[in-house]
């Protein structure tokens, strides 16, 4: 009885620190060329598209008013960047600040009709997923699922 070949094209059971900086390279390359930032360019300007942090502050503040606190806690960044972010926001008059109903030395920070105009088509735009992926078939994204899964809970 003859045992079985090694299949030359199998995957090893552990990776490479080798193999792994190359599945990251792609993994980059894809998320790059996949970006939603040129589409959140065109509809909503550049003001709003360029620099960290302005979409995921619109995002946070259509579930409700938020402090600076907030909004620096949710993004992780420290509260003077998230004062520039809404600074921005503001000066593009999409959100606006306000006396916090339950702390008046305190502020909160609202969206406006606008940002909430911009908030709803920013979400629209991020749950679009890339053209790309609908050329896969379903078990193909499943395995991908799950894979994406592992990565981001790691045991």
């Amino acid at each position: 009885m003859h045992s079985p070949r090694p299949d030359p094209t199998a995957t090893p059971d552990t990776a490479t620190p080798d193999t792994a900086a190359q599945v990251w390279a792609l993994i980059q390359e894809f998320t790059d060329r996949h970006s939603p930032r040129h589409e959140l360019r065109r509809q909503l300007g550049d003001g709003l598209a360029k620099g960290r942090g302005k979409v995921k502050a619109l995002l946070q503040l259509a579930d409700g008013p938020c402090s600076l606190g907030d909004i620096a806690d949710a993004q992780r960044i420290d509260r003077p960047y998230a004062t520039i972010i809404v600074d921005q926001l503001e000066s593009l008059g999409l959100v606006e600040r306000a006396a916090d109903p339950e702390d008046r030395r305190r502020k909160v920070v609202a969206l406006t009709a606008a940002g909430r105009a911009a908030a709803g088509t920013a979400a629209a735009i991020m749950a679009e997923p890339p053209a790309v992926l609908t050329r896969l078939g379903a078990a193909e994204l499943e395995q991908l699922r799950t894979l994406i899964g592992r990565l981001l809970r790691p045991t």
